[in-house]
């Protein structure tokens, strides 16, 4: 318990500093809550690699299977083999599935930071409002600390964006994901088989093409 007070302790004494590096406190306010915005994009961002870097393989695979049922599935139609069609298309639609919830997972792990920066501020700004220009339905006359966290990390996470592949560590892992796209598997269109079947690149009807 001592351990996590005194933690507790050194954080808050870090992120209020930079609420007060200014004597005016609406000056003050604004360059602290922009400065722990940009920390927690930073963290975030840093969070979101690591944990795409562990499950690469496990993406990879599962992108791979995805691709591959798909293009047997729209294989199996252009030739109306119904049967393989449906067993192809569910084997697709599960591997989607996975990646897509995958992907929800890792975008999440970046924004883990929000609720403990929301919970820390609560904590010194919950008494705080600021008065709108006029009233407005369910907010009313005045908003809190939320209303002005919010819209500065959204600003915070699109400058970053446009600087991080200049960083040493975020420019390497924007170039993974590059490649990482680079190498993804086509995934093939009805269109791009009918056009093979019009060259009769499509011979046997029960193999597909696709192994």
């Amino acid at each position: 318990m001592d351990f996590l007070q005194a933690v507790y302790l050194n954080l808050d004494a870090f992120l209020i500093y930079f609420f007060r590096m200014v004597e005016q406190p609406i000056l003050g306010y604004f360059i602290g809550i922009g400065i722990l915005s940009l920390l927690c994009v930073i963290v975030g961002e840093f969070t979101l690699s690591v944990a795409f870097r562990f499950n690469k393989a496990g993406i990879d695979q599962d992108s791979r299977e995805m691709t591959r049922m798909q293009n047997l599935s729209i294989s199996a139609l252009l030739v109306k083999d119904k049967p393989n069609y449906k067993l192809f298309n569910r084997e697709a639609n599960e591997a989607f599935g996975k990646v897509f919830f995958k992907q929800i997972a890792l975008a999440a792990a970046s924004l883990w930071p929000i609720p403990f920066a929301l919970g820390w501020m609560q904590t010194r700004f919950v008494n705080v409002e600021f008065l709108l220009p006029c009233r407005l339905p369910v907010v009313g006359e005045t908003v809190g600390y939320t209303f002005t966290f919010i819209p500065m990390y959204i600003l915070a996470h699109i400058l970053f964006g446009k600087v991080k592949h200049k960083l040493p560590y975020f420019r390497t892992v924007e170039t993974m994901l590059a490649s990482y796209k680079e190498d993804s598997h086509k995934m093939i269109t009805l269109s791009d088989l009918t056009e093979a079947s019009k060259d009769n690149s499509v011979s046997d009807p029960k193999g597909y093409g696709l192994g």
